[in-house]
């Protein structure tokens, strides 16, 4: 398949209007990270624009269509990821980056307008990085739970030469930095423990902190992704310091940037270069895809009809969203969240309104808009719940405990906003379960650190740190029977 325009030649002029045309009427809420009005843009300019931001400004023509494709897949796929704040997508690295178009990046959009990768006849989950550095990386690696046949280890040949990037830290400088994102401890050793297929990093052993492991991402984040290049590094310790000697520039997750533009100028077509980086997938015309049948559902308003249905609002101020072919209907998901909701209120004497509860239909759906690995069942923030989907609910504590102990999350959050995560977790958790009855005291097991329950390298860990929150919420609780004076 050719994924070039008629009438587009190498040097052709392509304007706005052009690409909006060429939009079929879809479109892009684009909303600013820092707050503001979202603007609503045709699909194709939306495009053009990423690609500005996004690609590198004198790459192939072939790069930058191959990259178009990928920009315009995400971004379908991820409508709505940002429905809580009113737009679809937003203007930072969170999502994609746009900038003011140029000729160049007017020109791929249009060549490849209305075509993207898809996975099963729908648009395809995808992601990419500005280099991988050698190797691509699998995305269950970097997000547990996105474990796609499209998204594996895979060597990239293009790289042979590259210069690689250093970082010296002290151990006090570590420990400060992992100290800002909820580690406790003095910093006494780091080093590599656990590599995975591709090379990366995949866990850190921190040698007097608590917890005392880090995944390789976690840590990257941790530091700054722009200072930690990429995962793909060797660490040395000298002393009290540590140089870091590494590859790549990103994640190293689908299409390498980078070695899109290096495979584009040795000749590569546009097709030859997607295969590479995501093998196994479509180039199909929009038209002919299927819509995905559960995408993220709106939060504030009436999602589409053909993604969710919407219940009335419940007398306690619920709005509840499910994916339409749920076997819970909206109805009675809010009728659950009002029960909750009312019975909590009456023990802690705090209320919370209006609440929306989104149950999300795939896995998928929910990383998306919550960036959670797949253990997590529930995040509850503000005042909006999200759940991961119901069969996964139905192999853990089941849907009225989660949603339960959501709702109780909610309520205890202004209270003990200034607390360590542990006490909002430990008495969400705890209220939950035992609706306020008291306890007796006991030896209450070490409280967890915050890291432990907000950057937990698997479920195993997580289940264990949100248990032993519950614990030592429980003990200083039977001590105050005050919950707002548990510290």
């Amino acid at each position: 398949m050719c994924v070039c325009a008629a009438g587009v030649g190498a040097q052709g002029d392509v304007t706005d209007a052009q690409l909006a045309a060429a939009s079929a009427g879809r479109t892009v809420r684009l909303g600013p990270a820092g707050g503001g009005r979202a603007t609503t843009i045709p699909i194709e300019v939306y495009v053009a624009r990423v690609l500005a931001g996004e690609a590198e400004p004198r790459a192939a023509q072939g790069a930058h269509e191959a990259l178009a494709v990928a920009v315009r897949t995400y971004a379908l796929f991820n409508a709505g990821r940002h429905e809580r704040d009113g737009f679809d997508l937003c203007d930072s690295t969170h999502c994609q980056v746009p900038r003011t178009a140029t000729a160049a990046t007017r020109r791929a959009t249009l060549a490849t307008a209305g075509r993207i990768l898809t996975y099963q006849n729908r648009p395809a989950e995808l992601f990419y990085s500005a280099s991988c550095g050698g190797v691509s990386e699998s995305a269950s690696q970097v997000w547990p739970g996105a474990d796609y046949p499209y998204l594996q280890v895979a060597r990239d040949d293009v790289h042979d030469g590259d210069v690689p990037w250093t970082l010296a830290m002290t151990l006090a400088q570590v420990e400060r930095v992992l100290a800002r994102v909820g580690f406790e401890g003095r910093l006494r050793d780091i080093r590599v423990d656990q590599r995975n297929a591709s090379g990366r990093v995949a866990l850190l052993e921190l040698e007097g902190l608590v917890p005392e492991v880090i995944r390789g991402d976690q840590f990257r984040m941790a530091v700054g992704p722009t200072t930690v290049r990429s995962t793909v590094f060797e660490m040395e310790r000298d002393g009290d310091r540590v140089q870091l000697t590494g590859h790549g520039y990103g994640h190293g997750v689908g299409m390498c940037v980078i070695g899109a533009g290096r495979r584009a100028a040795r000749g590569e077509s546009v097709e030859r270069i997607l295969a590479q980086y995501y093998p196994g997938l479509e180039l199909t015309p929009l038209s002919r895809a299927m819509t995905r049948t559960a995408p993220p559902a709106s939060r504030t308003a009436s999602p589409p009809a053909t993604a969710a249905r919407l219940g009335s609002l419940g007398r306690g101020g619920i709005i509840a969203r499910v994916p339409a072919s749920s076997p819970t209907d909206a109805a009675e998901l809010e009728r659950m969240a009002t029960g909750a909701h009312d019975d909590l209120a009456r023990v802690l004497g705090v209320s919370v309104a209006p609440i929306a509860v989104t149950l999300y239909g795939t896995l998928e759906d929910f990383r998306a808009v919550t960036g959670q690995p797949w253990w997590v069942s529930s995040v509850a923030e503000g005042t909006s719940i999200d759940l991961a989907p119901l069969a996964l609910l139905e192999q853990r504590d089941g849907l009225g405990l989660t949603l339960r102990t959501a709702v109780a999350e909610l309520l205890v959050a202004e209270a003990l906003r200034d607390r360590p995560r542990w006490v909002r977790v430990g008495a969400a958790r705890y209220f939950a379960r035992s609706g306020g009855a008291a306890t007796p005291a006991g030896e209450a097991p070490r409280c967890p650190a915050d890291a432990e329950l907000t950057l937990a390298v698997s479920a195993v860990a997580q289940r264990e740190a949100e248990a032993r929150a519950q614990t030592c919420f429980a003990s200083r609780f039977a001590r105050t029977r005050d919950w707002r004076a548990v510290r």
